[in-house]
């Protein structure tokens, strides 16, 4: 039966039970009270007669003294006596419940009248009249014997009632005194059983799936919950309960399975953090680094407790904003080079970062890798480079150098041939300088040889070609100076840091130092027209053109033509090299920038050249594009930034640029 159902017999077996008890006590209370009620007007009855008597006896007295001293006057008083006595039997009669006590009632009232009958007669009697006074007495002694009599009679009957009536209150509440006890007895014998009986059908059932549930059990050990004699919804509660127990022991198993997973898997991801060859953070939103290797300890030279729970920006600065903040967004910037906090010996470190959620939470992943032996191979590749471009730069000294012998061997040449033509007018010159040097106007002689000495050597024509002599000779010596100058910045190694460079003036440079090398055979057009300056290194630049014009003068067999051009194009400086040669195939085109690669034949070539060039460019934040036809001949495009400094001393605007 269902907990509902019992509730319901409960309250219905509750409700009738104080019904049963309600009337039953109040039908005996009402008992009590109706014989109470009557005890007490018996006692008022009782009281009212022995008032009765007490005037009685006032009014008897009265007629004695009437009737032995013939005082008429009392004849009033005794009437007024008798209808206080009349009126007080009325109440009386009307108070009686039996029959008797009535008549008795009348019959005193009766006697009280004939009384006042014989009374009044004696008022209009004489006293002299003794017989007839006699008479009259003898018949008042009569009537107030007869009612005394029935006085003392009523009086009985009034206190046998009086009497029984008190026994039957008694009885009355004795007997609700036993019905209260044993109505009280029968109805907490209705609890007890009530309860026992939800005890045995509800709370024990309860209680035992209670004790149950709070029983320890050894792993494996299975408990039943399953109540038999019990309510409908507790068996129903015992059944879920352990059909949920069932549930949470195969949960339970299952979880402790999957801890016993995690508790390997961290452990294997723990073996594999400390054996990973870089350092590896854990850091929260905040910054604060919640995880770290073994790795990370010998990078920051700390033990683990000293790392965790510090702001990763304590460590590598660059994790940080300008306000002291976690920047998220640098933290998942990937392989960026980066220096730890001062302090560090070995700073340099390259860190790379990933967003992951961990429980609901952001955390970012984020990898040190120590590039410090990096850095001194770098540092060390670079010297190593610079020496290869040195290299490189001074064999192409080398193979310019016949023809840079050649270009100042030229004016080298007639330099030494004007000297001689000099060192010829030299003596004419002198001689006629010492004879002039005298006073002719005292000497005729030496005049006259003086003026055939300078008909003869013609000293006009030696005058005149002085100055132009001298001035060739000037010239050459200029050009001489301007290629050893060039030749001697070429070969110059350049200054650690980078100054503004006028391109145009640059290219110039190059076409005098490869001068000999291509007006043979080879025709330079130039449109230079960027009129701008780049930062870089003004000699490695000069390397890169003389080697582009070299293989553009290599790849012309014959007669051909170099373009030339310099523009600015957008934010860029556009270098551009064209020839007509014999051009590249596609094959070796996208082989031509790999070192130690040529199509030159052995001896002719290291194959380092345009490997540089590349490399070059690169370093100057440039870019350099080919494209070539077989027969038809390359064109190099170099592209190198602008130095905006000189833009804006040329009030140049990128519009224009673009434009």
């Amino acid at each position: 039966m269902k907990i509902s159902n019992y509730n319901l017999l409960l309250a219905i077996s509750t409700l009738l039970s104080g019904v049963v008890i309600f009337a039953s006590l109040w039908h005996q209370y009402q008992k009590v009270e109706q014989v109470s009620r009557i005890h007490y007007q018996s006692r008022l009855l009782v009281q009212t007669i022995e008032h009765v008597f007490t005037m009685s006896q006032l009014w008897l007295t009265t007629q004695d003294l009437l009737f032995s001293g013939r005082q008429t006057y009392l004849a009033k008083g005794i009437n007024e006596q008798s209808a206080q006595l009349r009126q007080t039997l009325m109440s009386v009669k009307g108070k009686l419940v039996n029959k008797d006590g009535n008549d008795l009632v009348l019959k005193l009232i009766v006697a009280t009248e004939q009384n006042d009958v014989i009374v009044n007669l004696f008022s209009q009697v004489s006293r002299q009249k003794n017989t007839y006074w006699q008479a009259r007495i003898a018949d008042s002694d009569q009537i107030t014997t007869m009612y005394v009599s029935n006085l003392e009679q009523l009086s009985a009957q009034v206190m046998r009632d009086n009497h029984f009536w008190s026994e039957q209150a008694k009885r009355a509440k004795s007997n609700f005194t036993k019905l209260s006890f044993l109505v009280v007895s029968l109805y907490l014998g209705f609890i007890l059983c009530t309860v026992s009986f939800f005890s045995k059908y509800i709370v024990k059932p309860i209680e035992n799936i209670t004790a149950l549930a709070l029983q320890r059990t050894s792993a494996g050990a299975s408990v039943e919950f399953i109540q038999t004699r019990a309510a409908t919804e507790i068996i129903d509660l015992s059944i879920a309960i352990q059909q949920f127990t069932q549930h949470i022991t195969i949960e339970k198993q299952r979880a402790e399975q999957e801890r016993c997973n995690v508790i390997r898997a961290n452990d294997k991801a723990n073996i594999i953090m400390d054996t990973i060859p870089c350092s590896v953070l854990l850091v929260d939103e905040q910054g604060l680094i919640k995880e770290c290797n073994i790795e990370t300890e010998k990078l920051l030279l700390r033990d683990k407790a000293h790392i965790i729970d510090k702001p990763v920006a304590n460590f590598v600065p660059a994790l940080a904003t300008l306000d002291g903040q976690f920047d998220k967004d640098i933290a998942l910037k990937n392989m960026e080079e980066s220096l730890l906090a001062p302090g560090f010996e070995n700073p340099h470190i390259e860190f790379t970062g990933r967003k992951i959620v961990i429980m609901g939470a952001i955390n970012y992943l984020i990898t040190l890798n120590d590039i410090n032996e990096r850095k001194h191979s770098q540092k060390a590749l670079s010297s190593l480079n610079e020496q290869l471009i040195q290299a490189e730069k001074l064999a192409s000294i080398g193979q310019l150098s016949a023809g840079i012998a050649h270009e100042i061997n030229n004016p080298v040449g007639y330099i030494r041939s004007n000297l001689d033509v000099l060192n010829d007018y030299f003596k004419p010159l002198l001689a006629y300088i010492a004879l002039t040097n005298v006073d002719l106007t005292k000497n005729s002689a030496n005049k006259k040889a003086a003026q055939e000495l300078y008909q003869r050597e013609d000293l006009d024509f030696i005058l005149e070609d002085i100055e132009p002599l001298i001035a060739s000779t000037l010239e050459g010596a200029a050009r001489v100076s301007k290629i050893i100058t060039d030749l001697g910045n070429y070969a110059h190694i350049d200054e650690k840091l980078p100054e503004a460079i006028a391109i145009d003036e640059l290219i110039e440079k190059s076409l005098t130092l490869v001068a000999n090398e291509l007006k043979y055979k080879v025709e330079i057009s130039k449109d230079l027209a960027a009129n701008v300056n780049v930062i870089g290194f003004p000699q490695k630049l000069l390397q890169v053109f003389i080697n582009i014009l070299v293989n553009a003068s290599h790849a012309i067999e014959t007669k051909g033509c170099i373009c030339i051009s310099s523009h600015v194009v957008q934010q860029e400086i556009n270098v551009r090299f064209e020839d007509d040669g014999a051009g590249i195939s596609q094959e070796n085109l996208k082989n031509i920038f790999d070192p130690f690669f040529t199509t030159k034949p052995v001896g002719k070539g290291t194959g380092l050249g345009l490997h540089i060039v590349r490399s070059i460019i690169e370093d100057h934040h440039g870019r350099i594009e080919v494209s070539s036809k077989v027969g038809q001949g390359s064109k190099f495009d170099i592209f190198l930034p602008i130095h905006y400094d000189e833009l804006a001393a040329n009030k140049l605007s990128v519009k224009q640029l673009i434009s």
